[in-house]
């Protein structure tokens, strides 16, 4: 087989299974890299008049092929997000849902049908009664009342149910003309609504105090005004009281009319849900800045702490502010550190604007700075990201204090074997150099890929690295699932802001690093094989005021757990590196 019909099928193959993508784009790298130093795929053929290089009609070639197979791709990741879309709305009702099979099994069901305790998933299925235990018999498997519900000549919805809930099962046909696929032979439904989330509202609406919010809650649960006073610590009259505001409050004038109002409530049709970790921090927010675009912006730690900026990497931020703020603030307080993470244009919800260069960021920044009503402030970055915290630095030298690199990449130095380096160094350092093109079309193609499954793209890494520190990190289910996430929120705007970044990346900073004059401190791992320590050496040496760090045991991603003592360091604290480490959080699923 010749090398350009190898590539070919290795192309299409990857549009099918992405788990070959690494070996894909070492091969697009080969050829780009053959292609670069003039070197022919086959010989010339002398009798051929056409002068044509092989090279670049291989090349050509190829564009087509995977513009062809990033179609199919696609197509097949739209089928899979439909799916895995459908059923987050789904679960998101709390009107419980499942269609089942012949045998009672479910094809699909939602949270809420899952909450139910009702083992649908089991090899048996579940035992239900109809409403009169005598009728047929009493308690039988759901199949049973499958089978029974569609065979009868005008089928009607069967209620069945346990002690403690009941279900409707609708026959196959009335299913089919409420809209359901027609393969479910039938469709269970729970029709329990949620009050809680029509409290929510009801609460915001008319302003009822969390006392008055507290008696009705307890009035939902509890069916009657003496066992909901009771349940919330106060005596009977008391609660007559308080039940009585609410109704001036409302409008309404009996607890039948303000439990229906609540079940009627639009909102009552969700799944409640509780305060997030991330809310109750008020990690988020929005900036409009003065040419009009919203800039997002992660922030937390004590008020008056010192601050420090995080650029993230390119690829998504592994600093999880949103995920687990609770733990986060922990070492934040234990430093007095506010931690602020700018969102650069494009990324989670800030607009995206065109750059020419990493220091158009810099303005953004120092708009942030002024609006958080700090004079100076300390950067910290990792990976990719350490090209536009030292542009920043540069940009705004009268501002930054200080600057702490993890890992960071350095658009000057080539490794000499690039083949034994990670596929993003692959893409970054020779792909989207010599082939812009090429790399504007893989990268939603991977980051696709990862959101589907951050588990096995962690795998693929891990398989190529030889840093035991970079596996038993990666290899946490935690850091697996919060990176999917992470990326499907940053990049839900679309990955023209990613893209256009990392290709400024790649072309060379277009700044000198010897003109920035703060204290920049670089802490790097030897087996690194994405942003080899060479690279983050060879900064230290253009930096007039740097000092190199290098650790003999660790990968690169050693941040994930050192981040809370290099953010300390920014901050200005006298901590030695490993001072306080960061334990990454068990995920409960």
């Amino acid at each position: 087989m010749s090398t350009d019909d190898r590539l070919t099928h290795m192309v299409y193959e990857a549009s099918l299974d992405n788990t070959l993508l690494p070996e894909l784009i070492l091969a697009l790298t080969e050829q780009v890299q053959i292609a670069a130093d003039g070197r022919l795929l086959e010989a010339p053929d002398p009798q051929d008049g056409n002068s044509k290089n092989p090279s670049q009609q291989t090349m050509n070639d190829l564009v087509v092929h995977f513009r062809r197979a990033l179609e199919i791709s696609e197509k097949m990741v739209v089928l899979q997000e439909k799916s895995s879309d459908l059923e987050a709305v789904l679960s998101t009702l709390s009107v419980g849902v499942a269609l089942l099979d012949e045998e009672g099994m479910p094809i699909i069901s939602n949270r809420a049908m899952r909450d139910t305790g009702l083992a649908l998933d089991q090899t048996t299925p579940p035992l239900l009664s109809p409403p009169d235990e005598a009728l047929d018999g009493g308690e039988k498997p759901l199949s049973h009342w499958v089978a029974k519900t569609n065979a009868v000549e005008r089928p009607q919805s069967l209620i069945v149910g346990r002690s403690d809930e009941q279900f409707t099962l609708l026959p196959r046909v009335e299913a089919a003309r409420m809209g359901f696929p027609a393969k479910a032979a039938a469709v269970l439904v729970s029709s329990a609504v949620n009050k809680n989330e029509g409290l929510h509202a009801l609460a915001a609406t008319h302003g009822l105090s969390l006392r008055e919010q507290a008696l009705v809650r307890a009035l939902v649960r509890a069916g009657d005004l003496r066992s909901a006073a009771e349940e919330i610590g106060v005596s009977y009259e008391s609660g007559r009281t308080y039940l009585k505001r609410v109704f001036e409050k409302t409008g309404h004038n009996s607890q039948a009319a303000l439990l229906n109002a609540l079940s009627q409530n639009p909102l009552a049709a969700f799944r409640a849900r509780e305060t997030s970790d991330e809310e109750k921090y008020q990690v988020r927010q929005l900036l409009t800045l003065r040419d009009g675009r919203k800039l997002e912006y992660f922030i937390l730690g004590p008020e008056e702490g010192k601050p420090v900026l995080l650029f993230d990497a390119l690829s998504g931020s592994s600093i999880d502010l949103i995920g687990w703020p609770r733990q986060y603030m922990e070492h934040l307080q234990v430093y007095g550190v506010r931690l602020v993470m700018p969102c650069r244009p494009g990324i989670y919800r800030s607009d995206f604007k065109q750059h020419s260069s990493l220091r158009d960021f810099a303005p953004d920044v120092e708009e942030l700075i002024e609006h958080l009503g700090f004079d100076q402030v300390a950067l910290m970055s990792f990976s990719f990201g350490s090209g536009v915290a030292l542009a920043t630095a540069k940009e705004l030298p009268d501002r930054v204090t200080k600057v702490i690199l993890s890992s960071p990449s350095f658009p000057v130095y080539k490794h000499e074997n690039w083949r034994e380096l990670d596929q993003f160094y692959h893409l970054s350092a020779v792909l989207a150099r010599r082939w812009p093109a090429m790399f504007r079309q893989l990268i939603p193609f991977i980051v696709h890929s990862i959101i589907q499954n951050a588990a096995a793209y962690m795998e693929r890494y891990c398989k190529r690295t030889n840093s035991e520190d970079d596996k038993r990190i990666l290899l946490n289910p935690t850091i697996g699932f919060r990176s999917g996430k992470m990326l499907q929120e940053r990049t839900a705007r679309g990955l023209k802001g990613m893209v256009e970044e990392n290709l400024l990346n790649t072309r060379g900073w277009d700044f000198d690093p010897a003109t920035i004059s703060c204290p920049v401190e670089i802490y790097h791992g030897r087996v690194d094989n994405v942003a080899p320590f060479e690279g983050g050496q060879l900064l230290s040496q253009h930096l007039p005021k740097a000092t190199f760090t290098l650790f003999e045991d660790k990968g690169h991603y050693h941040h994930i757990e050192n981040w809370p003592w290099m953010v300390a360091r920014a901050a200005g604290c006298d901590v030695a590196p490993g001072d306080r480490t960061y334990d990454i959080p068990q995920l409960q699923l």
